[in-house]
């Protein structure tokens, strides 16, 4: 998202590129919040009026950022770049036993390997904790004003099989016979309602949109893709909060 929309002078302008992050050299990864694209559900924070979350106007399959707070109307949903796929492994106390996050676990912690399915086929480690397999799509947001946004959508449980079929739109996509980088196209996120004899939830649902149609819109893509590949950005283990706000504490599975 663009920093301001205001028109400037051209000094001015100039004086902001001269003087570039000044005043930022002691901010590392740690101090800094990657956004989270996350829906909405019937029982989110976002729509409880007396809850310090809500959010003004949003309504349950609609989604939303976790940073900036802006929300989109799940059926229209918001168009975004894919830039970085990575499956992560995440560690909760089961709900039954208080829930909460307890860490992210490294994808080569044997840990992972070991985990049995308990009767209701969810994930379980040796220390009784629950493992909840993410798929972590890094994406580049294109707003109406054609700027772009880091962001993630983190895909758990259910919405797995979303995560899924979006990689494989991602590699149908090809030029010559050659399979297109992920950004090169463009995806519309909506929602979609889904249900079992538990209940009702939304799920983030990916659609082909189109070509990326701005050289420099691809090129800000591809350097993000590189800088996460490289790991020249290194972004931080969810925090509690953004972990256990896509925990689907909301969701009945």
């Amino acid at each position: 998202m663009a920093v301001t929309k205001e028109k400037i002078s051209k000094d001015l302008e100039e004086a902001f590129l001269d003087n570039a992050s000044m005043g930022m050299e002691e901010v590392g990864k740690d101090d800094l919040q990657m956004p989270f694209i996350r829906a909405i559900q019937p029982l989110s924070p976002q729509i409880k009026k007396n809850d310090s979350e809500f959010i003004e106007g949003a309504s349950a399959g609609d989604l939303f950022n976790t940073v900036t707070r802006q929300v989109w109307e799940g059926e229209k949903g918001l168009v975004v770049i894919p830039v970085y796929y990575q499956m992560k492994y995440l560690e909760f106390v089961p709900r039954a036993s208080g829930g909460g996050f307890v860490g992210e676990i490294n994808s080569t912690d044997p840990r992972i390997t070991e985990a049995i399915r308990d009767e209701n086929n969810i994930e379980m480690l040796k220390s009784g904790n629950e493992l909840v397999r993410t798929a972590s799509h890094f994406i580049k947001i294109v707003h109406e004003d054609g700027s772009l946004e880091s962001a993630v959508v983190d895909l758990k449980k259910t919405g797995l099989k979303k995560s899924r079929v979006w990689n494989s739109l991602m590699q149908m996509q090809k030029i010559k016979g050659k399979t297109m980088p992920s950004f090169a196209n463009t995806y519309r996120l909506v929602t979609i309602e889904e249900s079992n004899d538990k209940g009702s939830w939304y799920n983030v649902n990916p659609k082909l949109e189109g070509i990326v149609s701005e050289l420099d819109a691809f090129n800000d893509a591809k350097e993000f893709s590189v800088a996460l590949k490289s790991g020249s950005i290194a972004l931080a283990p969810p925090s509690q909060e953004q972990a256990q706000l896509g925990s689907d504490e909301e969701v009945p599975f």
